[in-house]
């Protein structure tokens, strides 16, 4: 009995395990999210899994199972995000764990309610303050493609356009931050459909009836689109990505937290900030509606100025600017995060500075021998 009471506690630390982490809270409530998203049976079976995608057979090895069983119970939990399924180059499926953050969460967008978005404003702060993003952000900020000159030298990871290159498939989802604020009174009513999936992930999210299948054409018209609606482009940190989410300053859940620190601009990964030529400033004050992270202030006797320690680089205040003299300019070498090849090399990053790079590795060798 003392194992079933206790299934969710060990769930807690095995998704900490992992690179993105989990950390707890003296509230107790990242197991409150857990009872609201997992059966017991379900969060046992999840301990059985790691990021190492595997065929049902070794799965239901460790699992004690019979491969019926698990194989049907795998495939259940896969639908409801709570871990992850892809096809293998022989088409037979495989399973791995997700991460709370990005994975897990994401992944509950058609499963929301009031009770659960608020338990996850109150763990929001323990996940980014604890948690690794501070060291290794899963995400990064790039500027709108209308904020650089052409003149400036732009690397192509550093830019939206050239990060759809090469790729085929392209699947919009809804925004869960957006959706979670609005369902406790909060929402901004930016569009809603602002999560580019592209790759491998766009099965998974078909085939969960998680958002729509959409060609290059309509992808470009959408980060576009965020511009006009001032949000912030954040692919997924890496040369390449597998999303590019656009989001708002008032629900992201990353920007909201980092807002709340007096130096914004060390959380994030982004080459560029902002720099203002306060002499030819025509006063017409949209850039400061349009910041993110009150970078631009307006003092009583009506001059704006700019604090850099809170620019994250994102140049929705260039892009709009009629003077001209808001511009981007690239941070100096030492102060721009490497941007990881490939967002494994990311989880890798996460789990040395975490000190997690043994329990990942080991988590690859018992995959490896219970292979059949």
């Amino acid at each position: 009995m003392r194992k079933r009471e206790d299934v969710y506690s060990r769930l807690a630390r095995h998704l900490n395990d992992l690179p993105a982490g989990f950390p707890p809270t003296s509230s107790g409530v990242e197991i409150r999210i857990l009872r609201r998203l997992f059966s017991e049976d379900e969060a046992e079976l999840a301990l059985s899994l790691t990021l190492i995608p595997e065929r049902p057979s070794s799965v239901a090895g460790r699992a004690h199972l019979p491969l019926d069983e698990a194989e049907r119970r795998l495939d259940e939990m896969s639908r409801k995000g709570l871990i992850y399924r892809a096809e293998g180059r022989d088409g037979r499926r495989r399973f791995s764990a997700n991460q709370f953050v990005i994975g897990i969460w994401e992944y509950q967008v058609g499963r929301l309610d009031p009770d659960l978005a608020r338990d996850m404003g109150e763990y929001l702060p323990t996940l980014m303050d604890k948690g690794p993003w501070s060291k290794t952000p899963q995400l990064r900020t790039i500027p709108v493609m209308k904020a650089i000159p052409v003149r400036r030298e732009i690397l192509a990871h550093e830019k939206a356009e050239d990060l759809l290159a090469g790729r085929g498939r392209f699947l919009i989802a809804p925004c869960i931050c957006r959706r979670e604020q609005a369902l406790v009174g909060h929402g901004c009513g930016k569009m809603e459909e602002a999560c580019l999936i592209m790759g491998s992930g766009v099965d998974y999210y078909r085939d969960n009836g998680i958002g729509r299948v959409i060609d290059r054409d309509e992808a470009l018209a959408i980060l576009k689109r965020a511009d006009a609606e001032g949000l912030v482009l954040q692919p997924s940190n890496a040369k390449r990505v597998a999303n590019i989410c656009m989001c708002c300053g008032c629900c992201c859940g990353v920007l909201r937290t980092i807002k709340a620190h007096p130096r914004p601009a060390e959380f994030v990964s982004s080459p560029f900030r902002a720099a203002f030529g306060a002499s030819t400033c025509r006063d017409c004050l949209v850039c400061l509606t349009r910041c993110p992270m009150d970078a631009l202030t307006r003092d009583e006797a009506g001059t704006i100025s700019l604090r850099p320690e809170r620019c994250i680089g994102c140049g929705l205040c260039v892009s709009t600017c009629p003077s001209g003299r808001l511009t981007l300019v690239r941070k100096p070498a030492g102060e721009q995060r490497e941007v990881p090849a490939t967002f494994a090399r990311t989880y890798i990053d996460m789990a040395r500075k975490r000190g997690k790079l043994a329990r990942l590795a080991g988590a690859w060798l018992r995959s490896a021998v219970f292979k059949k």
